[in-house]
Order: C-alpha cells, then structure tokens, then sequence
C-alpha cells in the first residue's frame, strides 16, 4: 500500500518566517495513526511518500517569465523554510514511524539542498504549477521512488 501525502489545502500552512506549522492537530495525527494501524493490523505495510516542496507561484508561469525577461529561471526558487513544511513531515514521520510496517519515504533531497527548493534540476523544469510535477522531471524520479517503495512494501 502507499499514500502519497495529503492534499496541500488539508495542512495549516507554516506561520510566517517560523519552522512551526501553524497546527498540526491532534486529530490529524490520531487519524494518520488509525489509518496506518488499521492497514497494519490488515498485515499490509504500507509507504507514505511526503510531499513534495510546493512554490507560492505557479513555477511554469515564473519561469517563462524570467526566461522572457533574459532573467535566470532560478529567481523562480524557493527558500527551503517556505517551500518544504520540514516541521509537518516531521510530525508526520513519528507517527509513521510508531506504527509496525509502514515507513516513511522523503525526496525533498531531489528538489532541495539546504537552503534552496530549486525549479530546474538536471536541466529539467521541476513544476507544472505550484505542486505538480512537470511530467519530464517526474520521469528521473521514476527509478527513486520505485527503488523505495519496492524496499519498503514488499
């Protein structure tokens, strides 16, 4: 089985300027919780992929922009802090983590160094908007993520 993240406007975004999500409710992690351990107690483990980093604007716009412009596309990057909800994915690994068979798969590495969510990576447009990944850069992905989920559900 595997979960591939929650939709983005089901999550309080971070407050401003802060590592700190604006709530991640107990309600949330309860049901998060249930869910895994029903499916583990079903004798399923499952994958829960995290979200990818998501921009305030719509990538493919900005880039085009920038591009029009005679700009560098990566004006178009994110800060890390705003982009990649570190502190969300961290509540959200604990509680994968407490539940027998299911695991926690994290790419926020193929989009992000330290600092820096990037819009081009390996010459490829990362984003078809905000959140959606452009289908070419989806494709290098591709051995990743089946490495991890292969290595995880079977």
């Amino acid at each position: 089985m595997v979960i591939s993240e929650i939709a983005l406007d089901s999550l309080d975004k971070m407050s401003a300027g802060t590592q700190a999500p604006v709530s991640q409710d107990a309600d949330g992690r309860a049901g998060l919780h249930a869910t895994l351990t029903a499916f583990s107690q079903a004798g399923l483990k499952v994958a829960v992929i995290r979200d990818v980093p998501f921009s305030d604007d719509h990538v493919d716009t900005c880039v085009a922009r920038a591009l029009w412009r005679g700009e560098k596309p990566s004006l178009c990057d994110q800060k890390r802090a705003e982009a990649a909800n570190d502190a969300n994915a961290a509540v959200e690994r604990n509680v994968v983590r407490a539940v027998p068979g299911a695991s926690y798969i994290d790419l926020t590495s193929q989009f992000c160094d330290a600092r820096t969510c990037h819009v081009f990576i390996n010459g490829k447009i990362a984003y078809r908007d905000q959140h959606h990944l452009a289908t070419a850069f989806a494709e290098t992905l591709e051995p990743a993520v089946e490495k991890a989920v292969v290595e995880r559900v079977r």
